[in-house]
């Protein structure tokens, strides 16, 4: 009963998405489910269509940007609120986690108002730091959880045995922290690279992201092109998943060896 229930569970997550990656290789101009014949012409399509590739790359650099920055802060961040003693450690995480409880159009609002008071004029430097605000409780949250499995006593023997501060931490902590570090960056990654909501508030017109760049084409036209567009990105978030896993699982064996 257990694994059937999980079977139903997993059909009813994925079969949106099973649907829409069947619908990219329609031949039909509409949505017809299932389609009458396959074809790659929504792919051929998208290739001709250069708004879409500059609005991947703008969401690329803007990821990879905010994603690197999160990950760096989270990991500083963590290491504060796993190996500190301070008071009103509790209330000063519950505010770093704000972002996650606010809605995201509140955040955006609130991000929106603060760039045009203080914030750079700049619309690709509002985008990544609203981005860095967004994405870096997601790593505080994944680089935290590996912090707290690793045993104080690893760090604490480095330091007996004469190792600085800077040598433990680069030679001892860091090597354990990379799962959550590399968990932490892919979820930032992912997050900043999806985002829809905090964008709307924050891009310009030579800043459009993909994800915005879907939702305004979608207000006009609706072809099995979105379609091609969401396989393409289901397919490079599923590479960039089995990628940061063969990189963790290759440090762990390397790390295992004699």
């Amino acid at each position: 009963m257990l694994v059937a229930y999980n079977a139903l569970v997993y059909a009813w997550l994925l079969a949106p998405v099973l649907i829409v990656i069947v619908f990219s290789f329609s031949a039909d101009a509409a949505f017809v489910f299932p389609p009458r014949a396959l074809s790659l012409r929504w792919f051929r399509y998208l290739a001709g269509r250069n708004e879409f590739f500059s609005s991947a790359y703008v969401s690329l650099e803007v990821a990879l940007v905010a994603g690197a920055a999160s990950t760096v802060l989270g990991l500083l961040a963590s290491l504060a609120l796993v190996r500190g003693r301070f008071p009103h450690k509790d209330l000063i995480e519950g505010v770093l986690m704000g972002p996650l409880a606010l809605p995201s159009i509140i955040t955006g609002v609130a991000l929106l108002q603060f760039f045009v008071l203080t914030g750079p004029s700049d619309a690709m430097g509002r985008l990544i730091l609203g981005h860095v605000a967004v994405c870096t409780p997601y790593a505080i949250r994944s680089i935290s959880a590996c912090a707290y499995g690793i045993d104080p006593s690893l760090e604490e023997a480095s330091r007996v045995l004469g190792a600085g501060a800077w040598r433990t931490f680069r030679r001892v902590l860091l090597p354990l922290l990379s799962p959550g570090i590399g968990a932490g960056f892919l979820f930032a990654f992912i997050t900043s690279f999806d985002n829809v909501t905090v964008s709307l508030f924050l891009i310009g017109s030579d800043t459009i992201t993909l994800p915005i760049r879907i939702l305004t084409y979608l207000e006009w036209q609706f072809d099995p092109s979105i379609a091609a567009v969401s396989t393409v990105l289901i397919a490079v978030t599923i590479g960039a998943v089995i990628g940061a896993e063969w990189m963790v699982g290759f440090r762990k064996r390397r790390a295992s060896l004699p």
